[in-house]
Order: structure tokens, then sequence, then C-alpha cells
């Protein structure tokens, strides 16, 4: 069974940065770019973006069923629970969109975006601003023995992944990441939200200090404390979800579970984190 994660914004907020300050390079721009709304968005039907700056398809990408919210935490290089703002961005009944774009010769990934930030604007005329909030901190460092993680490398066309299941029999959570450490901190608020039992409070800040730079792939399973998912009943003789936790239990919890792949979970002070407040923005996009 597949566990969604959620996490609501709700945060203490710092005076906002001036709008100039994240207006993009005008000058950067796609060679050619197409983009044509292609209907709703349905739940699990978002495909993975292909081509790009760092893939085997540098001068190209391709993008056939994605939304403006997934677009914008692409062109700004945000997770998408530091964009917030308009209520359908993120929503069941959002547009999809097919984009299609040409991209010079020797575009770097920060140049990309840039690009991509043009294009939003120019298309779905997008405007946003930045307000900085202060949210719970951590560092993912490496455990005493140090990394016990399994080498990955990425298929064309793949991206940093994860996926959970839950075990309701044992009461067991089983989380799988693929990814870089950088891409892992970015997946981790929300299972670690989860964790902690606040699933619906700010995603904590996670920072990678692990100092690894290759692609791997670990699995974690731990003991599951959270709810129900919506519709899931406890098993039969049990009045609610088992206690996998107990010192009788085999799974470890979520933050023990990180030292069987050498790593650790070490929580920091909160930190202040760039947000992108959306004031406005066009479902449909201006003619190619």
């Amino acid at each position: 069974m597949k566990l969604a994660l959620a996490a609501a914004l709700c945060f203490l907020i710092l005076p906002a940065r001036p709008l100039a300050a994240q207006a993009p390079d005008s000058k950067l721009t796609f060679e050619v770019a197409s983009v044509k709304p292609t209907g709703e968005v349905v739940p699990g039907r978002l495909l993975a973006p292909l081509g790009g700056p760092g893939t085997d398809d540098p001068g190209r990408i391709s993008w056939p069923r994605t939304t403006l919210f997934f677009m914008m935490g692409e062109a700004y290089d945000v997770p998408g629970d530091q964009i917030t703002g308009l209520n359908w961005l993120n929503t069941a009944g959002a547009p999809f969109y097919a984009v299609d774009a040409t991209i010079p010769p020797g575009t770097t990934k920060e140049q990309f975006r840039l690009m991509l930030q043009n294009l939003l604007a120019d298309r779905f005329h997008l405007k946003l601003h930045h307000e900085t909030q202060i949210r719970p901190g951590y560092e993912l460092v490496l455990a005493p023995g140090g990394s016990k993680l399994k080498d990955w490398t990425f298929a064309p066309g793949e991206r940093a992944y994860m996926g959970s299941n839950l075990n309701l029999a044992e009461g067991t959570m089983r989380t799988i990441f693929r990814g870089s450490p950088a891409d892992v901190c970015r997946l981790l608020g929300g299972p670690l939200n989860q964790a902690l039992g606040t699933p619906r409070s700010p995603r904590p800040h996670i920072t990678d200090k692990t100092g690894l730079t290759g692609i791997y792939e670990f699995t974690l399973e731990y003991a599951y404390t959270g709810p129900l998912p919506p519709g899931a009943k406890p098993p039969a003789d049990s009045a609610g979800m088992p206690v996998a936790s107990d010192p009788a239990g085999a799974a470890p919890s979520f933050f023990r579970a990180f030292e069987k792949v050498g790593l650790r979970l070490v929580k920091v002070k909160d930190v202040p984190v760039d947000v992108l407040i959306v004031d406005s923005a066009d479902k449909v996009p201006t003619e190619n």
C-alpha cells in the first residue's frame, strides 16, 4: 500500500525580500519552446521529464504531462513545500501541460533554470515574490563507521526517487530512496514529520553534510507510529496499529534505521528557508 505523506505550509514569516531580486535574466531563452494544455491533472499520472543539461539529451526537454507547480520547482530548484500562494497549482483539478523545448548548446543547469523561469513568466504571466520562513532543521551526516550505501546508476530519464510501503500487520514502514544525499534531503521532510508524529506540521529543512557525491540506493525499515491511512483497517486482533517499537519488536525507530546504512540525522537550530509565494499565474498559457 502506498502511503501519501503530506504537510501543510504554516510557518513563522520574516519580512519578504524585494520582488526585483527574483527577476530572471531576460536574455536567457530556449531556442524553440512549445507549451500546450493537455487536460486536468489525474493523481499519479504526472510523467517524468526527459532531457536537459546533465542528461543524455542535453539539447532538448520533453515533458509530455507536467504541471505549472512542478515546472516552478524545476525552474527555481526548490521542493514543492517551498511553493505556495495559489490553491489550484497543486490539486487534482490543476491543468496538465505538454512542454517541448530546444536548448542552446553548452547550456548549464543554472542557465537552464533561468530559461525556464523566463518561459513561465512569458507564457503563464507568472508573478511571485520570496519570503524567508523559519523551519525546524536537521543535518544528514555519516554515522561512526562510515557509509554503507549501495551505488546506483540512473537509467535514461530516471530521477531521484522515494517510495514507501506500510505493512499494517507488522506495523512497519519500508521506504526506498534513490539519488544523491542532497536528493535524499529534499525528499526526507514528509517521512521525518510522519515519524515525529507531526505529519501536518512544517517540513523540516534538511541539509546534506555527508560529504558523499555519488548516487545511491538504500532502504529504511522502521516502526510506524502514525495514523492509519484513509480507508485502512487495523488487524482483526488489534484495536489499533501494532506497537512494533516495543522492546520485543524487530523494527527500529526512524532515526535508528538510518544507522543501519551508515547515516545519522542530527537536530540543529531552526533555519531560514526561501519560499516562493505565487501572486498570480494564468491557467492557459499564451499560444506558441
